[in-house]
């Protein structure tokens, strides 16, 4: 059984009380009411989700290190240490600060159930189901799509730019009939895009990047390639380079900013990614039969939560769910 030391002090640091919240969790002993309670915790504010985030992976962390400790006493017992997790050296907080911030930069969450710590160190960012607009000098407006992230860049010679380092945007740059001014940046993985005088929606998924003009023109770099794009133009990139130009309404890529999503005969295994990121939890299709469906359909944002019972309607799925918003479908 938990004990009361074990249960978040409200008013306590949010670091502590989410160190407290994985002992409980992982004791072996939690039930589904911790679930719930800890949810609501989450829920509560930013902090407590990002302390929770970071908990998680420094318990993972320390734990690798305390195996790889006992594999070295083996080999050489004339060197003993002491490998004991315990929960004074885990709310001490000194160790896993160290060891688990440096390894939590390169490793995913699973399942994206939480953001990655370059996410969350981005200097703007919006959470599951939000949306933000974030205005900027020389006409220059970004629409951020829900769970987006973005870093300021300093290029010099009076050229503003953003890294994206997760997420979706929507971006404005000039005023058709009106002087270029100076181009705006973005920087995406191993590419970038200008622009001075365009509409244009940038999404990054990891390291790859797809980039739609919407209105006016613009130039994507990524090594030593590059490409204009005009209104009504796609392209993507990655670590394999530019991909191939290709005609496009936008109509579907930017249905967001309409509080849509439209899917237009695509494989679930393309659908269900899509709405991760806008709900919590996580939707996982436990077959390929379920994978390769074809799905045709236009869903509200708002009303996210009705996917799920809407697919396996329309599919007769089975729909298996467990806390935490992690939903099976088979």
């Amino acid at each position: 059984m938990t004990t009361n030391s074990d249960v978040p002090d409200p008013t306590e640091d949010p670091m502590i009380a989410a160190r407290r919240w994985v002992i409980r969790l992982r004791s072996g002993e939690a039930g589904r009411s911790d679930v719930e309670a800890l949810g609501r915790w989450r829920a509560e504010n930013v902090a407590h989700r990002r302390a929770f985030a970071l908990a998680n992976a420094q318990w993972d962390v320390l734990r690798q290190a305390a195996k790889n400790v006992v594999k070295a006493d083996i080999v050489n017992p004339q060197k003993p240490a002491n490998t004991l997790m315990t929960r004074r050296v885990w709310m001490g907080g000194a160790l896993a600060a160290s060891v688990g911030g440096a390894a939590y930069l390169a490793v995913r969450p699973p399942l994206e159930l939480w953001p990655s710590l370059s996410e969350l160190n981005a200097d703007y960012r919006t959470e599951i189901g939000e949306r933000r607009q974030i205005d900027f000098a020389d006409n220059v407006s970004v629409e951020m799509n829900t769970r987006t992230s973005l870093t300021a860049l300093d290029l010099g010679e009076n050229v503003q730019g953003l890294n994206l380092v997760s997420g979706e945007i929507a971006v404005t740059t000039g005023k058709v009939g009106t002087a270029p001014g100076q181009p705006f940046v973005i920087v995406a993985g191993s590419g970038r895009v200008s622009a001075t005088q365009a509409m244009f929606d940038l999404r990054r998924d990891g390291q790859d990047v797809a980039v739609t003009c919407l209105e006016g023109g613009l130039i994507v770099a990524c090594g030593q390639q590059t490409a204009e794009l005009k209104a009504g133009q796609h392209i993507s990139f990655g670590a394999q380079g530019l991909g191939v130009l290709a005609a496009t309404d936008g109509r579907v890529v930017g249905a967001w900013r309409q509080g849509l999503l439209v899917f237009e005969n695509q494989p679930l295994a393309q659908v269900i990614p899509e709405i991760n990121r806008y709900r919590r939890g996580r939707i996982v299709l436990t077959s390929d039969r379920v994978a390769r469906l074809p799905l045709d359909a236009t869903f509200r944002l708002d009303r996210i939560d009705e996917v799920v019972p809407k697919l396996a309607h329309l599919f007769g799925l089975k729909v298996r769910a467990l806390p935490g918003g992690v939903v099976f479908l088979s």
